[in-house]
Protein backbone atom coordinates (compact mmCIF):
# COMPACT_ATOMS: atom_id res chain seq x y z
CA UNK A 1 0.00 0.00 0.00
CA UNK A 2 0.94 3.55 -0.90
CA UNK A 3 2.05 5.03 2.45
CA UNK A 4 2.75 8.43 1.58
CA UNK A 5 -0.27 9.24 0.88
CA UNK A 6 -2.25 9.66 3.73
CA UNK A 7 -5.72 8.78 2.25
CA UNK A 8 -4.67 5.20 2.47
CA UNK A 9 -2.77 5.17 5.61
CA UNK A 10 -4.35 3.52 8.85
CA UNK A 11 -4.82 6.21 11.14
CA UNK A 12 -2.44 5.50 14.07
CA UNK A 13 -3.75 8.70 14.98
CA UNK A 14 -5.15 9.95 18.84
CA UNK A 15 -9.03 8.92 18.43
CA UNK A 16 -9.62 12.20 19.97
CA UNK A 17 -8.74 13.78 16.51
CA UNK A 18 -12.12 13.86 14.85
CA UNK A 19 -10.61 15.26 11.85
CA UNK A 20 -8.52 11.74 11.01
CA UNK A 21 -10.00 9.43 8.42
CA UNK A 22 -9.56 6.00 9.46
CA UNK A 23 -9.70 4.43 5.97
CA UNK A 24 -8.63 1.15 7.03
CA UNK A 25 -11.66 0.98 9.30
CA UNK A 26 -14.06 2.61 6.77
CA UNK A 27 -12.86 -0.54 4.26
CA UNK A 28 -13.42 -2.96 6.83
CA UNK A 29 -16.95 -1.75 7.48
CA UNK A 30 -17.82 -1.27 3.72
CA UNK A 31 -16.39 -4.99 3.49
CA UNK A 32 -18.62 -6.18 6.07
CA UNK A 33 -21.79 -4.10 4.67
CA UNK A 34 -20.99 -5.98 1.00
CA UNK A 35 -20.50 -9.28 2.21
CA UNK A 36 -24.05 -9.16 4.33
CA UNK A 37 -25.99 -7.81 1.06
CA UNK A 38 -24.27 -10.69 -0.53
CA UNK A 39 -25.11 -13.25 1.48
CA UNK A 40 -28.52 -12.19 1.67
CA UNK A 41 -28.94 -11.44 -2.20
CA UNK A 42 -26.59 -14.69 -3.17
CA UNK A 43 -28.84 -16.90 -1.44
CA UNK A 44 -31.81 -15.28 -3.16
CA UNK A 45 -30.39 -15.79 -6.64
CA UNK A 46 -29.17 -19.20 -5.82
CA UNK A 47 -32.76 -20.07 -5.24
CA UNK A 48 -34.34 -18.16 -8.14
CA UNK A 49 -31.51 -19.89 -10.67
CA UNK A 50 -31.12 -23.48 -9.28
CA UNK A 51 -33.48 -25.00 -10.92
CA UNK A 52 -32.37 -23.62 -14.59
CA UNK A 53 -28.63 -23.49 -13.59
CA UNK A 54 -26.27 -25.70 -15.27
CA UNK A 55 -24.70 -28.54 -13.02
CA UNK A 56 -21.20 -26.75 -13.05
CA UNK A 57 -23.51 -23.82 -11.94
CA UNK A 58 -25.10 -26.00 -9.55
CA UNK A 59 -21.75 -26.54 -7.68
CA UNK A 60 -20.11 -23.72 -8.11
CA UNK A 61 -22.47 -21.21 -6.46
CA UNK A 62 -23.37 -23.54 -3.24
CA UNK A 63 -19.66 -23.73 -2.90
CA UNK A 64 -18.75 -20.07 -3.32
CA UNK A 65 -21.59 -19.27 -0.99
CA UNK A 66 -20.37 -21.61 1.89
CA UNK A 67 -17.13 -19.38 1.29
CA UNK A 68 -18.90 -16.36 1.31
CA UNK A 69 -20.76 -17.06 4.96
CA UNK A 70 -17.35 -18.86 5.76
CA UNK A 71 -15.56 -15.19 5.49
CA UNK A 72 -18.34 -13.33 6.64
CA UNK A 73 -19.36 -14.84 9.80
CA UNK A 74 -15.91 -16.00 10.87
CA UNK A 75 -12.98 -13.46 12.32
CA UNK A 76 -10.57 -12.97 9.26
CA UNK A 77 -8.06 -10.60 8.62
CA UNK A 78 -9.30 -8.18 5.91
CA UNK A 79 -6.67 -9.15 3.61
CA UNK A 80 -8.12 -12.45 3.19
CA UNK A 81 -11.60 -11.12 3.55
CA UNK A 82 -11.24 -8.51 0.49
CA UNK A 83 -8.78 -11.47 -1.61
CA UNK A 84 -11.56 -13.84 -1.24
CA UNK A 85 -14.59 -11.56 -2.24
CA UNK A 86 -12.58 -10.76 -5.64
CA UNK A 87 -11.31 -14.24 -6.44
CA UNK A 88 -15.12 -14.90 -5.77
CA UNK A 89 -16.28 -11.83 -8.55
CA UNK A 90 -13.73 -12.99 -10.51
CA UNK A 91 -14.70 -16.78 -10.74
CA UNK A 92 -18.60 -15.83 -11.44
CA UNK A 93 -17.58 -13.25 -13.85
CA UNK A 94 -14.90 -15.62 -15.73
CA UNK A 95 -17.53 -18.75 -15.37
CA UNK A 96 -20.23 -16.05 -16.85
CA UNK A 97 -18.06 -15.41 -20.12
CA UNK A 98 -17.38 -19.16 -20.72
CA UNK A 99 -21.05 -19.79 -20.40
CA UNK A 100 -22.27 -16.98 -22.47
CA UNK A 101 -19.50 -15.09 -23.96
CA UNK A 102 -19.38 -11.36 -24.11
CA UNK A 103 -23.12 -11.30 -24.76
CA UNK A 104 -24.87 -11.42 -21.06
CA UNK A 105 -23.85 -10.19 -17.55
CA UNK A 106 -19.98 -11.36 -17.59
CA UNK A 107 -18.68 -7.61 -18.08
CA UNK A 108 -21.05 -6.08 -14.96
CA UNK A 109 -19.22 -9.04 -12.82
CA UNK A 110 -15.74 -7.77 -14.29
CA UNK A 111 -16.47 -4.43 -13.81
CA UNK A 112 -17.27 -4.99 -10.33
CA UNK A 113 -14.09 -6.81 -10.04
CA UNK A 114 -12.30 -4.07 -11.04
CA UNK A 115 -14.13 -1.41 -8.92
CA UNK A 116 -14.12 -3.30 -6.03
CA UNK A 117 -10.10 -4.01 -6.64
CA UNK A 118 -10.08 -0.48 -6.66
CA UNK A 119 -11.98 0.44 -3.26
CA UNK A 120 -10.77 -2.52 -1.21
CA UNK A 121 -6.60 -2.00 -2.32
CA UNK A 122 -4.06 0.40 -3.36
CA UNK A 123 -4.59 1.83 -7.23
CA UNK A 124 -1.83 -0.98 -8.43
CA UNK A 125 -4.34 -3.78 -7.60
CA UNK A 126 -6.92 -2.36 -9.70
CA UNK A 127 -4.06 -1.90 -12.31
CA UNK A 128 -3.91 -5.83 -11.86
CA UNK A 129 -7.27 -6.09 -11.87
CA UNK A 130 -8.06 -4.44 -15.16
CA UNK A 131 -5.02 -6.35 -16.95
CA UNK A 132 -6.66 -9.66 -15.42
CA UNK A 133 -9.57 -9.25 -16.83
CA UNK A 134 -8.59 -8.20 -20.47
CA UNK A 135 -5.80 -11.10 -20.67
CA UNK A 136 -8.86 -13.42 -19.15
CA UNK A 137 -10.85 -12.16 -22.57
CA UNK A 138 -8.04 -12.30 -25.04
CA UNK A 139 -7.34 -16.32 -23.14
CA UNK A 140 -11.52 -17.25 -23.48
CA UNK A 141 -11.56 -15.10 -27.35
CA UNK A 142 -8.44 -16.70 -28.50
CA UNK A 143 -9.55 -20.65 -27.29
CA UNK A 144 -13.24 -20.07 -28.95
CA UNK A 145 -11.43 -18.55 -32.44
CA UNK A 146 -9.12 -21.30 -32.17
CA UNK A 147 -12.27 -23.82 -31.87
CA UNK A 148 -10.04 -25.11 -28.74
CA UNK A 149 -13.55 -24.46 -26.87
CA UNK A 150 -17.56 -23.76 -26.56
CA UNK A 151 -19.19 -21.90 -25.06
CA UNK A 152 -21.37 -24.10 -22.25
CA UNK A 153 -24.97 -22.25 -22.85
CA UNK A 154 -27.23 -23.07 -25.21
CA UNK A 155 -28.27 -20.44 -28.28
CA UNK A 156 -24.53 -17.98 -27.60
CA UNK A 157 -24.49 -15.92 -30.91
CA UNK A 158 -21.65 -16.52 -32.97
CA UNK A 159 -18.74 -14.86 -31.46
CA UNK A 160 -15.78 -13.05 -34.17
CA UNK A 161 -12.61 -11.54 -33.44
CA UNK A 162 -14.14 -7.87 -34.09
CA UNK A 163 -16.51 -8.62 -31.61
CA UNK A 164 -14.02 -10.03 -28.55
CA UNK A 165 -11.92 -6.59 -29.81
CA UNK A 166 -14.97 -4.52 -29.57
CA UNK A 167 -15.76 -5.82 -26.35
CA UNK A 168 -12.58 -5.32 -24.88
CA UNK A 169 -12.03 -1.90 -26.23
CA UNK A 170 -15.33 -0.87 -24.72
CA UNK A 171 -14.43 -2.41 -21.43
CA UNK A 172 -11.24 -1.26 -21.56
CA UNK A 173 -12.33 2.31 -21.81
CA UNK A 174 -15.32 1.86 -19.40
CA UNK A 175 -13.10 0.24 -16.53
CA UNK A 176 -10.55 3.02 -17.19
CA UNK A 177 -13.02 5.85 -16.96
CA UNK A 178 -14.21 4.35 -13.66
CA UNK A 179 -10.39 3.73 -12.28
CA UNK A 180 -9.37 7.09 -13.07
CA UNK A 181 -12.70 8.43 -11.63
CA UNK A 182 -12.52 6.58 -8.48
CA UNK A 183 -8.65 7.23 -8.41
CA UNK A 184 -9.61 11.12 -8.52
CA UNK A 185 -12.02 11.10 -5.94
CA UNK A 186 -9.36 9.34 -3.56
CA UNK A 187 -7.17 11.82 -4.56
CA UNK A 188 -9.69 14.87 -4.05
CA UNK A 189 -10.97 13.51 -0.92
CA UNK A 190 -7.40 12.81 0.51
CA UNK A 191 -6.60 16.08 -0.25
CA UNK A 192 -10.14 17.78 1.61
CA UNK A 193 -8.98 15.38 4.31
CA UNK A 194 -5.06 16.36 4.36
CA UNK A 195 -6.64 20.07 5.08
CA UNK A 196 -9.06 19.39 7.35
CA UNK A 197 -6.58 17.26 9.39
CA UNK A 198 -4.06 20.29 8.61
CA UNK A 199 -6.97 22.85 9.90
CA UNK A 200 -7.65 20.77 13.12
CA UNK A 201 -4.12 20.92 13.81
CA UNK A 202 -3.90 24.15 13.49
CA UNK A 203 -6.69 24.79 15.16
CA UNK A 204 -5.49 22.35 17.93
CA UNK A 205 -2.38 24.21 18.66
CA UNK A 206 -3.43 27.12 18.49
CA UNK A 207 -5.79 26.29 21.29
CA UNK A 208 -2.87 24.45 23.14
CA UNK A 209 -1.21 27.44 22.67
CA UNK A 210 -4.47 29.77 24.44
CA UNK A 211 -4.82 27.06 27.18
CA UNK A 212 -1.24 27.34 27.83
CA UNK A 213 -2.03 31.40 27.82
CA UNK A 214 -4.75 30.94 29.92
CA UNK A 215 -2.95 28.51 32.44
CA UNK A 216 -0.34 30.88 32.62
CA UNK A 217 -2.55 33.93 33.01
CA UNK A 218 -4.48 31.85 35.58
CA UNK A 219 -1.29 31.47 37.50
CA UNK A 220 -0.14 34.78 37.31
CA UNK A 221 -3.11 36.04 38.91
CA UNK A 222 -3.17 33.46 41.51
CA UNK A 223 0.16 34.42 42.16
CA UNK A 224 -0.43 38.14 42.43
CA UNK A 225 -4.12 37.08 44.83
CA UNK A 226 -0.96 35.43 47.40
CA UNK A 227 1.04 38.31 46.88
CA UNK A 228 -2.13 40.55 47.56
CA UNK A 229 -3.03 38.51 50.93
CA UNK A 230 0.62 38.42 52.03
CA UNK A 231 0.41 42.16 51.32
CA UNK A 232 -2.77 43.07 53.42
CA UNK A 233 -1.83 40.69 56.28
CA UNK A 234 1.66 42.43 56.79
CA UNK A 235 -0.13 45.68 56.08
CA UNK A 236 -2.71 44.63 58.68
CA UNK A 237 0.09 43.26 61.26
CA UNK A 238 2.47 46.38 61.32
CA UNK A 239 -0.88 49.05 61.37
CA UNK A 240 -1.44 47.79 65.30
CA UNK A 241 2.35 48.28 65.87
CA UNK A 242 3.19 51.98 67.37
CA UNK A 243 7.09 51.57 68.26
CA UNK A 244 9.63 52.47 65.00
CA UNK A 245 12.27 49.66 65.91
CA UNK A 246 9.73 46.95 66.46
CA UNK A 247 7.82 48.01 63.08
CA UNK A 248 10.28 47.85 60.92
CA UNK A 249 12.00 44.50 62.33
CA UNK A 250 8.64 43.35 61.43
CA UNK A 251 7.64 44.78 58.49
CA UNK A 252 11.14 42.83 57.30
CA UNK A 253 10.22 39.93 58.91
CA UNK A 254 6.97 39.50 57.87
CA UNK A 255 7.83 40.02 53.82
CA UNK A 256 10.65 37.51 53.99
CA UNK A 257 8.11 34.89 55.66
CA UNK A 258 5.07 36.06 53.68
CA UNK A 259 6.57 35.88 50.13
CA UNK A 260 9.28 33.67 50.49
CA UNK A 261 12.98 36.12 50.01
CA UNK A 262 15.58 35.06 51.82
CA UNK A 263 16.47 38.49 52.80
CA UNK A 264 14.67 42.08 53.49
CA UNK A 265 16.26 45.00 54.29
CA UNK A 266 15.43 48.59 55.48
CA UNK A 267 17.26 51.71 55.26
CA UNK A 268 16.18 55.29 56.32
CA UNK A 269 17.87 58.17 54.85
CA UNK A 270 20.00 61.01 57.31
CA UNK A 271 18.78 64.27 57.05
CA UNK A 272 20.71 65.34 53.51
CA UNK A 273 18.61 62.45 52.06
CA UNK A 274 21.95 60.92 50.88
CA UNK A 275 23.21 58.18 53.11
CA UNK A 276 21.21 55.37 54.05
CA UNK A 277 21.59 53.33 57.49
CA UNK A 278 20.48 49.64 57.80
CA UNK A 279 18.12 49.64 60.64
CA UNK A 280 15.76 46.28 60.14
CA UNK A 281 16.96 42.73 58.59
CA UNK A 282 15.64 39.39 58.22
CA UNK A 283 18.26 37.28 57.61
CA UNK A 284 21.36 36.62 60.33
CA UNK A 285 23.58 38.55 57.84
CA UNK A 286 21.63 41.56 57.60
CA UNK A 287 21.22 41.43 61.18
CA UNK A 288 24.79 41.37 61.71
CA UNK A 289 25.28 44.45 59.34
CA UNK A 290 22.93 46.22 61.76
CA UNK A 291 25.28 45.33 64.79
CA UNK A 292 28.30 46.57 62.30
CA UNK A 293 27.11 50.17 61.54
CA UNK A 294 26.60 49.34 58.07
CA UNK A 295 25.61 52.28 55.88
CA UNK A 296 25.16 53.03 51.74
CA UNK A 297 27.22 55.95 51.44
CA UNK A 298 25.87 57.98 47.82
CA UNK A 299 27.58 57.04 44.71
CA UNK A 300 25.98 57.71 40.90
CA UNK A 301 26.16 54.54 39.80
CA UNK A 302 24.80 51.98 42.42
CA UNK A 303 21.16 51.51 42.63
CA UNK A 304 20.35 53.09 45.93
CA UNK A 305 21.06 56.44 43.84
CA UNK A 306 18.88 55.75 41.63
CA UNK A 307 16.40 54.73 44.18
CA UNK A 308 16.39 58.08 45.45
CA UNK A 309 16.51 60.26 42.55
CA UNK A 310 14.11 58.73 40.64
CA UNK A 311 11.32 57.20 43.60
CA UNK A 312 10.69 54.39 41.41
CA UNK A 313 11.87 50.37 41.77
CA UNK A 314 15.01 49.22 40.39
CA UNK A 315 15.20 45.94 40.08
CA UNK A 316 18.45 43.80 39.09
CA UNK A 317 18.41 40.27 38.16
CA UNK A 318 21.68 37.97 37.89
CA UNK A 319 21.09 37.11 33.98
CA UNK A 320 24.17 39.16 32.41
CA UNK A 321 22.56 42.69 32.78
CA UNK A 322 25.55 44.82 33.47
CA UNK A 323 23.57 46.49 36.10
CA UNK A 324 23.58 43.38 38.20
CA UNK A 325 26.55 43.87 41.03
CA UNK A 326 27.44 40.98 43.33
CA UNK A 327 26.77 42.04 47.00
CA UNK A 328 29.60 40.22 48.86
CA UNK A 329 27.20 40.18 52.41
CA UNK A 330 24.72 38.00 50.07
CA UNK A 331 26.30 35.43 47.92
CA UNK A 332 22.92 33.90 47.01
CA UNK A 333 21.38 36.59 45.65
CA UNK A 334 20.34 36.18 41.93
CA UNK A 335 17.19 38.36 42.11
CA UNK A 336 16.98 42.19 43.52
CA UNK A 337 14.81 44.92 44.31
CA UNK A 338 14.98 48.03 45.85
CA UNK A 339 11.95 50.31 46.62
CA UNK A 340 11.45 53.73 47.67
CA UNK A 341 9.85 54.66 51.22
CA UNK A 342 7.84 57.31 50.22
CA UNK A 343 5.61 59.99 52.20
CA UNK A 344 4.29 63.06 51.21
CA UNK A 345 6.61 62.69 48.40
CA UNK A 346 9.61 63.14 50.72
CA UNK A 347 11.96 59.31 50.07
CA UNK A 348 13.04 58.60 53.49
CA UNK A 349 14.01 55.34 53.18
CA UNK A 350 14.78 52.40 50.83
CA UNK A 351 13.30 48.64 51.38
CA UNK A 352 15.43 46.19 50.02
CA UNK A 353 14.69 42.41 48.98
CA UNK A 354 16.74 39.63 47.80
CA UNK A 355 15.99 36.44 46.60
CA UNK A 356 18.06 33.47 45.66
CA UNK A 357 15.66 32.31 42.59
CA UNK A 358 16.28 34.03 38.95
CA UNK A 359 13.80 36.37 37.52
CA UNK A 360 11.97 36.81 41.08
CA UNK A 361 10.75 40.00 40.26
CA UNK A 362 9.36 41.95 37.51
CA UNK A 363 6.95 45.03 37.32
CA UNK A 364 4.22 43.59 38.51
CA UNK A 365 5.85 42.51 41.61
CA UNK A 366 7.53 45.77 41.44
CA UNK A 367 4.15 47.49 41.63
CA UNK A 368 2.37 45.01 44.27
CA UNK A 369 5.99 45.57 46.83
CA UNK A 370 5.71 49.36 46.06
CA UNK A 371 2.55 49.54 47.35
CA UNK A 372 3.66 47.80 50.65
CA UNK A 373 6.70 49.95 50.80
CA UNK A 374 4.45 53.05 51.00
CA UNK A 375 2.08 51.62 53.55
CA UNK A 376 5.08 50.37 55.56
CA UNK A 377 6.83 54.36 55.25
CA UNK A 378 3.43 55.74 55.93
CA UNK A 379 3.39 53.39 59.17
CA UNK A 380 7.16 54.59 59.94
CA UNK A 381 5.71 57.98 59.87
CA UNK A 382 2.40 58.04 61.63
CA UNK A 383 4.74 56.58 64.33
CA UNK A 384 7.17 58.84 64.23
CA UNK A 385 4.21 61.88 64.42
CA UNK A 386 2.45 60.02 67.20
CA UNK A 387 5.72 59.76 69.71
CA UNK A 388 6.44 63.55 68.45
CA UNK A 389 3.21 64.28 69.90
CA UNK A 390 3.01 62.24 73.34
CA UNK A 391 6.12 64.20 73.57
CA UNK A 392 4.81 67.45 72.58
CA UNK A 393 1.94 66.35 75.14
CA UNK A 394 4.16 65.30 78.23
CA UNK A 395 5.65 68.63 77.77
CA UNK A 396 2.86 70.70 77.78
CA UNK A 397 1.23 68.42 80.76
CA UNK A 398 4.88 69.36 82.65
CA UNK A 399 4.38 73.00 81.70
CA UNK A 400 0.45 72.72 82.61
CA UNK A 401 1.74 70.69 86.49
CA UNK A 402 4.48 73.59 86.68
CA UNK A 403 2.25 76.42 85.68
CA UNK A 404 -0.28 74.88 87.92
CA UNK A 405 1.75 74.76 91.08
CA UNK A 406 3.29 78.27 90.81
CA UNK A 407 -0.13 80.03 90.10
CA UNK A 408 -2.19 78.08 93.19
CA UNK A 409 1.33 78.96 95.72
CA UNK A 410 0.39 82.02 94.86
CA UNK A 411 -3.39 81.80 94.98
CA UNK A 412 -3.36 80.54 98.39
CA UNK A 413 -0.76 82.55 99.61
CA UNK A 414 -3.15 85.69 98.72
CA UNK A 415 -6.44 83.99 100.08
CA UNK A 416 -8.05 81.81 103.31
CA UNK A 417 -6.25 78.77 103.38
CA UNK A 418 -8.96 76.38 105.11
CA UNK A 419 -12.75 76.22 105.43
CA UNK A 420 -14.25 73.88 108.21
CA UNK A 421 -17.97 72.78 108.70
CA UNK A 422 -19.16 73.10 112.49
CA UNK A 423 -22.27 72.54 114.09
CA UNK A 424 -22.42 76.32 114.55
CA UNK A 425 -21.99 76.70 110.52
CA UNK A 426 -18.92 76.94 107.73
CA UNK A 427 -16.26 79.25 109.11
CA UNK A 428 -12.83 79.89 107.75
CA UNK A 429 -9.51 78.78 109.24
CA UNK A 430 -6.67 81.06 109.19
CA UNK A 431 -3.84 77.77 109.65
CA UNK A 432 -3.59 74.60 108.19
CA UNK A 433 -5.10 71.75 110.04
CA UNK A 434 -2.11 69.36 111.68
CA UNK A 435 -3.87 66.19 112.40
CA UNK A 436 -2.97 62.80 112.34
CA UNK A 437 -3.66 60.76 109.32
CA UNK A 438 -5.64 58.23 111.33
CA UNK A 439 -7.73 61.20 112.75
CA UNK A 440 -10.68 61.22 109.90
CA UNK A 441 -10.03 60.53 106.01
CA UNK A 442 -8.09 63.00 104.33
CA UNK A 443 -8.70 63.36 100.48
CA UNK A 444 -6.27 65.51 98.30
CA UNK A 445 -7.52 67.70 95.56
CA UNK A 446 -5.73 66.88 92.63
CA UNK A 447 -5.49 69.54 89.52
CA UNK A 448 -3.13 68.88 86.65
CA UNK A 449 -0.84 66.20 88.82
CA UNK A 450 -0.69 68.81 91.80
CA UNK A 451 -2.18 68.55 95.17
CA UNK A 452 -3.77 71.64 95.52
CA UNK A 453 -5.71 71.23 98.42
CA UNK A 454 -7.52 68.61 101.05
CA UNK A 455 -10.61 67.39 102.05
CA UNK A 456 -11.04 66.00 105.95
CA UNK A 457 -13.66 63.87 106.77
CA UNK A 458 -14.54 62.83 110.34
CA UNK A 459 -17.25 60.95 111.31
CA UNK A 460 -19.80 60.98 114.24
CA UNK A 461 -19.27 59.17 116.96
CA UNK A 462 -16.72 56.75 117.94
CA UNK A 463 -16.49 55.10 114.30
CA UNK A 464 -13.89 56.33 112.47
CA UNK A 465 -13.87 53.61 109.59
CA UNK A 466 -14.64 54.49 106.09
CA UNK A 467 -15.71 51.78 103.19
CA UNK A 468 -13.35 51.80 99.97
CA UNK A 469 -16.63 52.72 98.04
CA UNK A 470 -17.36 55.82 100.32
CA UNK A 471 -13.35 56.56 99.79
CA UNK A 472 -13.95 56.66 95.80
CA UNK A 473 -16.93 58.84 96.03
CA UNK A 474 -15.04 61.30 98.14
CA UNK A 475 -12.25 61.49 95.50
CA UNK A 476 -14.72 61.79 93.01
CA UNK A 477 -16.15 64.97 94.58
CA UNK A 478 -12.75 66.24 95.23
CA UNK A 479 -11.72 66.19 91.75
CA UNK A 480 -15.03 67.94 90.78
CA UNK A 481 -14.21 70.73 93.29
CA UNK A 482 -10.53 71.00 92.21
CA UNK A 483 -11.52 71.74 88.66
CA UNK A 484 -14.47 74.33 90.01
CA UNK A 485 -11.68 76.05 92.34
CA UNK A 486 -9.76 76.33 88.94
CA UNK A 487 -12.87 77.90 86.69
CA UNK A 488 -13.56 79.99 89.40
CA UNK A 489 -9.96 80.89 89.95
CA UNK A 490 -9.53 81.49 85.80
CA UNK A 491 -12.99 83.46 85.74
CA UNK A 492 -11.49 86.02 88.32
CA UNK A 493 -8.44 85.98 86.88
CA UNK A 494 -10.17 86.97 83.31
CA UNK A 495 -12.00 89.36 84.92
CA UNK A 496 -9.39 91.60 86.21
CA UNK A 497 -7.55 91.17 82.67
CA UNK A 498 -10.82 92.10 81.14
CA UNK A 499 -10.97 95.33 83.60
CA UNK A 500 -7.47 96.02 83.27
CA UNK A 501 -7.31 95.97 79.20
CA UNK A 502 -10.45 98.15 79.87
CA UNK A 503 -8.63 100.63 81.58
CA UNK A 504 -5.81 100.58 79.21
CA UNK A 505 -8.39 101.21 76.52
CA UNK A 506 -10.17 103.87 78.01
CA UNK A 507 -6.49 106.00 79.04
CA UNK A 508 -5.25 105.27 75.18
CA UNK A 509 -8.61 106.71 73.58
CA UNK A 510 -8.28 109.66 76.34
CA UNK A 511 -4.76 109.88 75.35
CA UNK A 512 -5.09 109.82 71.40
CA UNK A 513 -7.96 112.41 71.27
CA UNK A 514 -5.48 115.11 70.93
CA UNK A 515 -1.72 115.98 69.14
CA UNK A 516 -0.67 118.51 71.58
CA UNK A 517 1.95 117.74 73.80
CA UNK A 518 0.72 119.58 77.19
CA UNK A 519 -2.74 117.91 76.57
CA UNK A 520 -1.90 114.62 76.03
CA UNK A 521 0.58 114.87 79.18
CA UNK A 522 -1.90 116.83 81.38
CA UNK A 523 -5.16 114.10 79.81
CA UNK A 524 -2.63 111.10 81.00
CA UNK A 525 -1.73 112.48 84.83
CA UNK A 526 -5.85 113.33 85.08
CA UNK A 527 -6.71 109.90 84.14
CA UNK A 528 -3.92 107.78 86.41
CA UNK A 529 -4.84 110.11 89.21
CA UNK A 530 -8.92 108.98 88.38
CA UNK A 531 -8.45 105.80 88.03
CA UNK A 532 -6.20 104.71 91.00
CA UNK A 533 -7.65 107.48 93.04
CA UNK A 534 -4.25 109.09 93.84
CA UNK A 535 -3.63 111.77 96.14
CA UNK A 536 -1.14 113.22 93.50
CA UNK A 537 -0.39 111.97 90.20
CA UNK A 538 3.42 113.26 87.90
CA UNK A 539 4.41 112.55 84.68
CA UNK A 540 7.48 114.28 83.70
CA UNK A 541 9.13 114.70 80.01
CA UNK A 542 12.71 114.83 79.39
CA UNK A 543 15.87 113.45 81.28
CA UNK A 544 16.07 114.07 84.88
CA UNK A 545 18.72 116.43 85.93
CA UNK A 546 19.34 115.18 89.47
CA UNK A 547 17.69 112.12 91.51
CA UNK A 548 14.23 113.43 92.69
CA UNK A 549 12.88 112.66 96.06
CA UNK A 550 10.48 110.14 96.44
CA UNK A 551 6.61 111.87 96.82
CA UNK A 552 4.76 112.02 99.83
CA UNK A 553 2.00 109.13 99.69
CA UNK A 554 -0.52 107.72 101.24
CA UNK A 555 -1.60 103.78 101.31
CA UNK A 556 -3.20 104.29 98.22
CA UNK A 557 -0.77 106.61 96.34
CA UNK A 558 1.19 105.80 93.44
CA UNK A 559 4.31 107.45 92.57
CA UNK A 560 5.09 108.04 88.75
CA UNK A 561 8.00 109.85 87.13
Amino acid sequence: MNSSNPFFKSPAVDSSNPAAFDYIGWREQFISAVLRIACVLGAALIAVSFPTASVTDRVLFPVLYIVLLSITVLKTPYSVRAATLLFMVYIIATNSILSWGPWIDGSVFFIAFIILSSLLFDKRIDLIALLVSILTFASIATLQQLGIYKFAAAGVPVTTIVDWATYVIDFSIISAILLVAINQFKKALTRVIQEMQNAFSALTIERERLEDRVRERTEELEARASQLRSSTSVTRTIAEIQNISELMEESTRLISDQFGYYHAGLYLLDERKKTAFLQAASSVSGKQLIGQGFRIEPNRLNMTNLVIEQRRPQISLDIGETNFVRDPNFPLTRSRIMLPLTVRSQVIGILDIHSDQLKAFDSQDAEVLQTLADLIAISIDNVRLLDETKSLVYELEANTTLQARETWSKFTSRHKPAYQYTPAGVRPLFSNLKADKGDGMHIPMILHGQNIGNILLKRKGISASWSERERILVEKVAAQVALALENSRLVDETQKNAMRNQVIANISSRVRETLDVESVVRTATTELRRVFDLKEAEISIGAPQTEVLPARKNTSSLKLK
